[in-house]
């Protein structure tokens, strides 16, 4: 039910989600990996919440085969540093002395949540209300 409900913030956020140019090379301390056009765009998908109540989130995935672990850089934007910068990972630390380049927020989340929040709302609503009704009937016949 909540999967069904949810769609149309998918496909949205589907469609708003930014597609580079070229494939990007991550390198890291461990590993290096080339991520190709499109990935972020095919990761956004459903995530289930870990909570007592169902949940169910919109979002890019980041386990298995999916590439969207990078989503919140695109979102937010991020800093570059210069190389050897070493960040501190205090609260309320200042760390733009090292900052190189800032790469600008590219929302698609947001925008996707704008055009269809209000109606998935009170279309969830509205169909847990008879989920839950049809549950009452079929119980109190027997």
């Amino acid at each position: 039910l909540l999967r069904q409900v949810a769609k149309p913030t998918l496909q949205a956020a589907k469609a708003l989600a930014p597609v580079s140019k070229r494939p990007h090379m991550v390198s890291g301390k461990r590993s290096k990996k080339i991520i190709q056009p499109g990935s972020l765009r095919k990761s956004i998908g459903y995530i289930n919440g870990r909570q007592e109540n169902p949940t169910i989130y919109v979002g890019p995935r980041a386990k298995g085969a999916n590439d969207g672990w990078y989503g919140h850089f695109v979102e937010y934007g991020h800093n570059v540093y210069r190389a050897g910068f070493k960040r501190k990972r205090k609260a309320g630390a200042d760390n733009s002395a090292g900052v190189k380049n800032r790469v600008k927020a590219r929302p698609f989340m947001r925008p996707a949540y704008e055009q269809t929040g209000g109606a998935v709302t009170d279309d969830a609503v509205r169909r847990v209300e008879r989920f839950i009704q049809r549950r009452i009937d079929r119980l109190s016949i027997k």
